[in-house]
């Protein structure tokens, strides 16, 4: 094909030489020629340059998307949990706030408390091994770990509160006076909320979801 092109070439080049009416037009249509020529190809050129940037781009972007979705599935299982924990605190503290005192049973609800204790503790030993995932560029990674950190704090938080009020529950203890803790350690100590929506929009946005 190559060959054709060249032969054509110099053909197209004879029959133009042959029929300029002068060697000068001669000369300056091929100098027209080359410069038409060379700048198509030169923009040609820049195009599928561009072309090849735009695809290395897209698979970047496509790899992070992927790295990313993987890490934050693995991640949500783990509010999930953080949820399901503070969930069963709120259900253990609304079950004494709505308890007749000759149903009270002192031992069984420390036995709760110490079981979710347990189940916090573990959680939150988990959640301090969260890292970011390599592959991600440094913008996305400076997301994650703040994400990470105030999941760390707020897991924390949670763990101590679920904790001291363990420790308030200790038997013996009668109703009304573990009522009262309790609701002291839950508003001292509870967690304000996990609010990462801001880093993970911005996160997203990065990526183009």
């Amino acid at each position: 094909m190559i060959y054709l092109l060249l032969i054509t070439a110099v053909i197209a080049l004879a029959l133009l030489y042959k029929f300029s009416p002068t060697p000068k037009t001669f000369i300056i249509i091929c100098t027209l020629l080359i410069f038409v020529f060379g700048a198509s190809a030169f923009i040609r050129l820049q195009q599928i340059q561009q072309e090849q940037i735009t695809r290395a781009q897209l698979e970047e972007l496509l790899a992070q998307q992927k790295i990313f979705s993987e890490w934050y599935a693995a991640y949500q299982k783990d509010i999930d949990q953080l949820d399901r924990n503070w969930q069963s605190y709120h259900n253990i503290i609304d079950s004494l706030n709505s308890i007749a005192a000759q149903n009270f049973n002192a031992e069984a609800t420390n036995a709760r408390l110490k079981d979710l204790e347990q189940e916090a503790i573990d959680e939150q030993v988990k959640i301090y091994t969260l890292t970011v995932p390599p592959g991600l560029s440094s913008e996305i990674r400076a997301l994650v770990e703040a994400v990470i950190k105030k999941t760390q704090l707020y897991s924390e938080a949670q763990t101590r509160t679920i904790d001291l009020s363990e420790d308030a529950s200790i038997p013996p203890v009668d109703l009304y006076t573990l009522r009262v803790r309790l609701n002291d350690v839950m508003i001292r100590e509870s967690p304000e909320g996990l609010f990462t929506a801001q880093e993970i929009s911005a996160i997203r946005s990065a990526l183009g979801d």
